[in-house]
């Protein structure tokens, strides 16, 4: 037998080695066009949202317009009215008239309060006052000065630069509707399109920290321009709806901030999760 058939069958008898196959690394496809879009979407129902649980929310517009010019000179007249019964010492303060001032900024939005107010804390505070001048307190006392606080805080937004303005008021709040309405449906549309690329957190991510900076330049940028843009007949009007737009302006201002630090959070946890 020759050397090259024995070298042969030698070399048959070994097992080949295994061929290794080929690694198919899948690399991470960024997608930026839908992170702006996100941003934009955060953006539009961070404002949308914030300017109706604030400007468009009787409740919340009570309280800025009790510590407002208008405000105070509803209760100075309140309590000028307490002191024609007997008790003076102003003890009606911002606080017990914000319900009463809450009917009458219904006004604005074109909405009526009927449900009655609880006059207990006003009761407790004109019967303390009265019994420090040595006066009894009433419950017909009661009733006369609740009746009055209701009637000069809607007799404050009955005037016709307050309809003037409710229509300005009611027409920003039905747009604001329905922007807030549009962004809710995108958004929704937008999370399943980014489920299915797998692609939901690193776009909420990004998307919330841009749309927090976008919210909270939209704010500071109306909370300085707001005065140019509000156009009333009285400067009373024009000043109370510039308070309040300010107000609810400075509360999305700050879910602005708080969006951004949620969108680097999301954006770290996302960033660690994928390297892992």
């Amino acid at each position: 037998m020759s050397e090259n058939s024995r070298m042969a069958r030698y070399h048959s008898d070994e097992e080949p080695e295994p061929q290794q196959a080929p690694q198919t690394t899948e690399t991470y496809q960024r997608r930026p066009a839908l992170a702006r879009w996100v941003a934009f979407l955060i953006l539009l129902l961070t404002v949308s949202v914030g300017l109706k649980l604030t400007v468009f929310n009787a409740n919340y517009t009570a309280g800025v317009v009790s510590r407002s010019s208008v405000g105070e000179k509803v209760i100075n007249h309140v309590n000028d009215d307490l002191q024609n019964l007997g008790v003076s010492g102003a003890p009606v303060t911002s606080s017990l008239m914000q319900p009463y001032l809450a009917m009458g900024v219904a006004k604005l939005y074109g909405e009526t309060i009927d449900a009655p107010v609880d006059t207990t804390d006003l009761s407790a505070a004109i019967s303390t006052q009265a019994q420090t001048m040595g006066v009894t307190a009433t419950a017909g006392m009661t009733t006369a000065i609740a009746k009055q606080a209701k009637k000069r805080a809607q007799a404050a937004f009955s005037t016709s630069a307050m309809s003037q303005a409710a229509i300005q008021v009611q027409r920003a709040k039905k747009i604001n509707f329905a922007v807030l309405l549009g962004s809710i449906l995108l958004l929704i549309v937008t999370f399943f399109y980014a489920f299915s690329v797998h692609h939901v957190f690193a776009s909420l991510g990004s998307g919330m920290t841009v749309g927090g900076l976008l919210t909270g330049l939209v704010g500071i940028g109306g909370y300085f321009f707001l005065p140019y843009v509000v156009t009333s007949t009285s400067k009373t009007a024009a000043n109370l709806l510039t308070t309040i737009g300010r107000s609810g302006l400075g509360v999305i201002i700050f879910a602005g901030v708080a969006e951004i630090v949620i969108g680097l959070v999301v954006m770290l946890g996302h960033r660690t999760f994928r390297k892992e």
